[in-house]
Formats: structure tokens, C-alpha cells, sequence
């Protein structure tokens, strides 16, 4: 667009320069200038003046170009921006219930290993037969500093970093109390990055492996979301129905609800 921008000021200062000149000489040389001449000087101009306004319409053209290009790449950092945004207030009231969830079930159960598996994909028996709850123990040191790191990783924005991190995290620890969190946020970190299939395995995971965990709400709230997205209307119904009627006092359910709304 610069060279374009300087070729029409070149040729517009050509014009006011070799015009007058023209023209001056043109009395100069009274009736020396024979018809010929002339025309073909008045054609010379009539063509610079062409290339001006041609030059000055792809300017205009390729200034509305740049400015759909400004806004989309506004629109789409807005809506980046809203997604952190949500991940951010949500992390409080995670941390809090994941304390409450490990200390309410402290008596003894058998614990299901969580393995990482990744054929795993949402069913839509999730909805209708909801597995039952599974104790898990609590994080060790080292566990929870590899969560919070990978955590962290999310509030900086560093999301393919993040996705390695929480990928790593849920394979080194496949089985305590921090794991369905690792899962779901991972699940979160691949909708940013436009993963959505992945991102469903990734919740649906918190679901099948993790009931009755703190989580399992926001996965299956996820799941219906993400499905209506993908195009499928009827799953993510289903979903989002599960989570008004098993969740009824939820802020998953006031959601699905509101969303269940706009689903045709």
C-alpha cells in the first residue's frame, strides 16, 4: 500500500510539474506546435490522469481491506479475551470446591485409576447413566506444584505450553484429587486452540473417570456446548438437559439453561 501511496503522489507531482511546462511551450511555439503534437500531449495526460485515479482507487480499496483485517483480528481478540476471562474468575471457586470435594470424602473407597486415553470420546449414555462417585486422595506436594504450574501456564497465555503441561500432568498423576481438574482444563486450553474434538475427549474423560467430581458439571455443561457447536443439535440437548436435572442449583445449570434457549 506504501509504493501504491507513492506512486500516485510521483505521478500527481508529475502532472503539475510537466502540465504547466506543456502548455508553455505550447504559446512558446505559437503555430509551430503542429495538431498532431498537441493531440498527442493532451492524450499523455488524459492517460496520467487514468493511472492516477486507477492508482487511487486500489489505495481506497486496499484501505478497506487493511480495515476489515483490523476489525477481525479486533473481534477475534475480544472473544480470546472473554474465554481468559472466564477461565480466570472460574479458578477461585474451583480451588475451593476441590479442597471441599477431598476433605468431605475422607473415608476409605476404592480408588479407579485414571489412565490417559486417547480413543476416549462422549457418549451419549454419559446423560443417562451417571457412574458412581470414586474417592480419590488428595495431591502430593510435588503434584500440586506441577498443577499450579501448569495453571499458571493458562494465565499467561502460553497455551500450547499449557497443553504440554497439563498433558504431562494428567500421565504423571493419574489418580488424585487435582486430576479431573487437569482434564477439564486441558479440555478448556484445546477449545482455545481450536481442538474441539480433542477438547471433548478431554471432558468427556472428567466424566467417565472422575464422577462426582467437582468438575463434572462444568465437563458436561462443555460437552453440550461444544457439540451444538460441532453441529449436533440433539447430543447437546441431551447434555445440557443432564446437567439442569442433576445439577439443578449449579451455576453449570443456570448456564445450560440459557443456552438450551438459543438451540434451535
Amino acid at each position: 500500500m506504501i509504493d501504491t501511496n507513492i506512486n500516485i503522489r510521483s505521478l500527481a507531482l508529475a502532472l503539475c510539474f510537466t502540465a504547466p511546462i506543456a502548455l508553455a511551450e505550447t504559446q512558446q511555439a505559437g503555430s509551430g506546435l503542429s495538431p498532431g503534437a498537441a493531440a498527442e500531449l493532451l492524450f499523455q495526460l488524459e492517460t496520467l490522469q487514468q493511472e492516477v485515479q486507477s492508482l487511487r482507487g486500489q489505495l481506497e480499496e486496499q484501505g478497506h481491506e487493511l480495515r476489515l483485517m483490523k476489525e477481525s483480528q479486533r473481534d477475534r481478540y475480544i472473544d480470546l479475551d472473554k474465554r481468559i476471562s472466564l477461565l480466570m474468575s472460574a479458578s477461585v471457586s474451583e480451588t475451593k470446591r476441590n479442597v471441599t470435594f477431598s476433605q468431605a470424602e475422607s473415608s476409605p473407597q476404592t480408588v479407579v485409576p485414571a489412565t490417559v486415553d486417547k480413543t476416549t470420546r462422549p457418549v451419549s449414555a454419559l446423560a443417562t447413566s451417571p457412574l458412581a462417585p470414586v474417592t480419590l486422595p488428595p495431591p502430593s506436594e510435588k503434584s500440586q506444584q506441577a498443577y499450579d504450574d501448569a495453571y499458571n501456564l493458562i494465565r499467561q497465555r502460553k497455551f500450547d505450553e499449557a497443553e504440554i503441561a497439563f498433558t504431562q500432568f494428567v500421565t504423571t498423576y493419574p489418580s488424585n484429587s487435582l486430576t479431573g481438574n487437569g482434564y477439564y482444563w486441558l479440555g478448556e486450553v484445546k477449545l482455545v486452540q481450536g481442538k474441539s474434538n480433542e477438547a471433548l475427549g478431554a471432558f468427556s474423560t472428567v466424566i467417565q473417570k472422575f464422577p462426582g467430581h467437582s468438575k463434572e458439571q462444568d465437563s458436561l455443561y462443555k460437552l453440550g456446548t461444544v457439540s451444538d457447536q460441532m453441529g449436533d443439535s440433539a447430543k447437546a440437548k441431551t447434555y445440557l438437559q443432564d446437567v439442569i436435572r442433576r445439577f439443578p442449583d449449579s451455576k453449570a445449570a443456570k448456564l445450560a439453561s440459557g443456552y438450551l434457549s438459543k438451540i434451535k
